[in-house]
């Protein structure tokens, strides 16, 4: 009976997040924010993921219990049942419906943007310039210290971005599933079950304030990874902290510059010749760890990860995460305007 009715709420709030208007919209406003600031405030205490910590203890517990009930195997089939149908209402009410709130950046500003070349390439001789100002260090943050800094760089950036104000939890740096984070070509990751901003923890420095901050901006109720993107980079080059504004400018580079690169080889390779070195060695280094890293699994995930987007109206699917170049352009010629 609690499984029926677990898995009827959360149909019942999927279908009315995706066809009774402004819903989503004030459940993200008003619930979503209060259950960030109850159940994320808790599993944000730990000092470690409790998200990986269940992942890696819920399948013995299944199979202790499987083991347990062996002569009544009904009632074990219904406990899985129960703990898919927790799991399935977590999801929904922790991340689904907010899949159909209000975006963050103006979408019609967005499908009508449009930039020549010259813009490009202008943007990335900005970038250069940013990072020639960013310097190689100090070095990248780890673990409570990534943690203050990205909860205060996203509290900042907060004071402009009004619908990003609310109670951010600790992002974790995940341990015993970041090598299998790594083969899939996975960064962090949103866990709606325990309200938690997880990031690989075995990737180069330079990705980790992004990431986190990226993660963030989901316990804020903005799900497609796009503008997850673009929140993190904004927050990135806006914070106090050097090597966030290091890691924001790397991460456009890696990103307008890979634009460029295939628009215009040859001013891509006069401006690759301006980067710092220290840019350079990062990039390649980051370059070089995932290419090592990949598998056969990258490509399962990318197909399911697409997969999923599509099925939450992510029309876009993967490919959403390649929206940041035309965002960051956006910005740099005041072309349309966030926070809608």
């Amino acid at each position: 009976m609690i499984s029926i009715i677990l898995l009827c709420i959360s149909a019942a709030l999927l279908i009315a997040s995706r066809n009774i208007g402004g819903f989503a919209e004030w459940y993200s406003v008003n619930i979503y924010s209060l259950i960030t600031g109850t159940i994320g405030r808790l599993t944000g205490a730990a000092p470690f993921s409790v998200a990986e910590a269940a992942v890696c203890i819920l399948p013995f517990i299944i199979l202790a219990d499987i083991v347990r009930c062996r002569k009544r195997l009904r009632a074990a089939l219904l406990h899985i049942v129960l703990i898919a149908s927790v799991l399935f209402f977590l999801y929904a009410a922790n991340c689904g419906i907010n899949y159909h709130r209000n975006t963050f950046v103006d979408r019609e500003a967005l499908y009508n943007a449009s930039f020549t070349e010259d813009q490009l390439a202008d943007f990335c001789v900005y970038i250069t310039e940013r990072l020639e100002e960013c310097g190689s260090e100090p070095a990248y943050p780890q673990d409570k210290e990534l943690a203050d800094a990205a909860r205060l760089t996203m509290n900042d950036l907060s004071e402009n971005y009004p619908s990003l104000c609310g109670y951010y939890p600790a992002p974790k740096q995940l341990t015993v599933l970041s090598r299998a984070f790594s083969s899939m070509g996975v960064s962090g990751i949103y866990s709606p079950f325990t309200v938690e901003a997880n990031i690989n923890g075995e990737m180069p420095g330079m990705e980790n304030p992004f990431t986190a901050c990226h993660e963030l901006s989901h316990l804020r109720g903005f799900m497609n990874e796009g503008e997850a993107n673009y929140i993190g980079w904004l927050a990135c080059i806006g914070s106090e902290d050097p090597s966030f504004n290091r890691s924001g400018w790397l991460i456009a580079w890696m990103h307008a510059g890979g634009v460029l690169r295939k628009v215009d080889p040859e001013r891509y390779e006069s401006l690759l010749e301006k980067l710092p070195p220290y840019a350079v060695s990062e990039i390649e280094e980051n370059r070089l760890f995932w290419a090592s890293r990949e598998t056969k699994a990258s490509e399962v995930q990318d197909r399911v990860n697409d997969a999923y987007l599509k099925a939450n109206d992510q029309k876009e699917g993967i490919q959403s995460y390649g929206m940041l170049t035309t965002l960051m352009l956006m910005h740099y010629y005041g072309q349309g305007s966030p926070d809608q």
